[in-house]
């Protein structure tokens, strides 16, 4: 007799506990899963508007980039004209 207990064997029967718990765990899963989709969406929302707002930041430093070389190239400009006054004046 103690043979037989030893053996593995299958049953037809099924405990109520092994179904609660296997439901139980597939529903976790699920909201699990759907809590993951919910966040991937407002990360690409999150990450289109910032898109949007960088492309204003770049553009607005493009801007005053440009600005700053043409006045640094007017500059350049005034001093190059004057050097030659200068050179004329002490020749």
């Amino acid at each position: 007799m103690t043979e037989e207990k030893e053996k593995w064997h299958l049953d037809k029967r099924v405990q109520i506990s092994h179904i609660t718990a296997t439901v139980a765990a597939i529903l976790a899963a699920v909201l699990y899963l759907g809590d993951i989709k919910k966040d991937v969406e407002i990360l690409k929302v999150q990450t289109q508007s910032q898109s949007a707002t960088q492309l204003l930041v770049d553009s607005r430093q493009d801007t005053q980039f440009n600005k700053a070389i043409d006045t640094l190239n007017a500059n350049f400009d005034r001093m190059n004209s004057k050097l030659d006054r200068l050179i004329e004046k002490q020749k």
